[in-house]
């Protein structure tokens, strides 16, 4: 069995492997990238016909590999699957969906972010599914390229200053970015902390058991 995974940056590749490796080490992952789709994000700060047009030739490539479903990892994009899901027969998955849910238990959510796009595509979600949830955002744009400019220790001293800042202020904080998932390890806020790429894993894992039992 193969899951695509359709990335715009070279940072969500080691945690969404690992993921897939601690709960469904037998699937196939097949790896689909656009590395200039974020700076066309950040130019034009929302989803052009351009970047919907290059983001559907990487979701046709990969459901033309026989692919069982398909998991994104960059959240800025991740409300591109509602204009794209009609367009194939496969699940498309937003890099979020999972960690959103899983944060819908709580009344007020924190998110951290890395890129100035995100809020709004996760707080879409969130005040889809519940308009009367409470939202904190806290974005420091552009700290995401960091990491390719092999600045590790700049890029998450940033994140966890963020997170310090948040702290008490909400029920939950949510690491926005797949790219941040490692940082959660390194602090200890006194509320719980939620990233996504386990949950985004386990949540293609459940929907692969169920449509193909």
């Amino acid at each position: 069995m193969k899951i695509a995974l359709i990335h715009a940056t070279t940072t969500a590749l080691k945690p969404i492997e690992m993921a897939f490796q601690t709960v469904a080490p037998n699937i196939e992952l097949l790896h689909f990238m656009d590395t200039g789709l974020l700076a066309l994000m950040e130019k034009s700060s929302k989803l052009t016909p351009e970047i919907i047009r290059r983001f559907s030739s990487l979701v046709s490539l990969a459901y033309d590999s026989g692919v069982s479903c398909i998991q994104l990892t960059c959240s800025a994009f991740n409300d591109i699957t509602s204009i794209l899901q009609p367009l194939y027969s496969v699940k498309l998955f937003r890099s979020d969906e999972a960690m959103l849910d899983e944060a819908l238990r709580y009344t007020s959510i924190g998110l951290v972010s890395t890129v100035k796009e995100t809020p709004v595509a996760l707080q879409n979600y969130l005040l889809n599914k519940n308009p009367d949830c409470l939202i904190e955002s806290l974005v420091d744009p552009g700290v995401i390229h960091l990491l390719s400019q092999g600045k590790r220790k700049e890029h998450d001293d940033r994140v966890k200053k963020m997170v310090e800042q948040l702290d008490g202020k909400t029920e939950v904080i949510l690491l926005s970015q797949y790219s941040m998932e490692h940082v959660a390890k390194q602090v200890n806020p006194s509320v719980p902390i939620l990233t996504a790429p386990l949950l985004a894993a386990k949540r293609c894992l459940d929907h692969l058991n169920r449509t193909f039992s």
